[in-house]
């Protein structure tokens, strides 16, 4: 894929930056999004991608994903030998300690259990939508029901309102946290931790806009959205498909700088 000369110019500004964070969610952008989500598998080449670009000097890479961490580290195969961390429930989980100052105590678990009860109960009103339970939050799930069933379910659950608890709604999604971290506040995190001085983010659900949203204070920085909708994110692309050929750019052109 050729892609836009602006993104691209972008992409080149941003590989001769300082270190930098190459952050991106995982189901729509890695992977395209399917009926049965376990069956999620990388796009060729895409992880191979990030891979190489994760052993580039000043170069940090992240997948920060929604899905709960135990079912990224299976899905995308990372190892700690491949120096990309990973990110669980929007923020909630990481596979390695990062400065999110929270903490799930006695509060967050009874914010929890009142989530998943309220949540339970749009489920049961809805059927056939399912819930998923991660360790710091519960999702109903709306995949493959009705248009009128997932519509009802979706404003039912959108509706809850529990102290502490974040209402993040999604594509085919909508999920409750008992832990007040985002997307946003783990890519912040991220910076902070390895002192970088730019990121990158590819998200492509209404929950990465919050992602973006907190990378847009920079111009550093670089957003872009996978896919169509309304977004916050600077620069565009239309496809999971074409995702390897921003990291694909990004690393050669990385490579070649760190080398002369």
């Amino acid at each position: 894929m050729s892609l836009d000369p602006r993104l691209q110019g972008a992409l080149s500004a941003f590989a001769g930056s300082g270190p930098i964070l190459v952050a991106t969610d995982f189901d729509g952008v890695l992977a395209p999004i399917v009926a049965d989500p376990s069956t999620s598998t990388p796009i060729a080449g895409s992880m191979d991608l990030l891979r190489e670009l994760a052993q580039l000097p000043g170069t940090f890479v992240a997948i920060v994903s929604g899905r709960h961490l135990a079912a990224l580290q299976v899905l995308t195969g990372v190892s700690a030998e491949d120096a990309i961390v990973l990110v669980g429930s929007h923020g909630a989980e990481s596979d390695r300690p990062l400065p999110l100052d929270v903490g799930f105590d006695d509060a967050a678990r009874q914010r929890l259990r009142a989530a998943s009860t309220a949540l339970e109960a749009v489920a049961a009103a809805h059927p056939p939508t399912r819930i998923e339970r991660k360790p710091a939050g519960v999702v109903l799930h709306t995949r493959n029901v009705a248009p009128n069933v997932a519509a009802a379910a979706t404003r039912a659950a959108l509706a809850i309102d529990i102290p502490g608890v974040d209402v993040m709604d999604g594509k085919q999604i909508v999920e409750l946290s008992a832990l007040p971290v985002t997307k946003g506040s783990a890519l912040q995190a991220m910076a902070n931790e390895f002192d970088t001085q730019a990121s990158l983010y590819l998200g492509d659900d209404v929950t990465d806009e919050r992602a973006f949203a907190a990378l847009a204070g920079d111009p550093a920085n670089i957003t872009i959205k996978v896919g169509d909708g309304e977004t916050a994110a600077a620069f565009r692309i239309d496809h999971p498909l074409d995702v390897p050929s921003v990291f694909e750019s990004l690393r050669d052109t990385r490579r070649l700088l760190s080398t002369t």
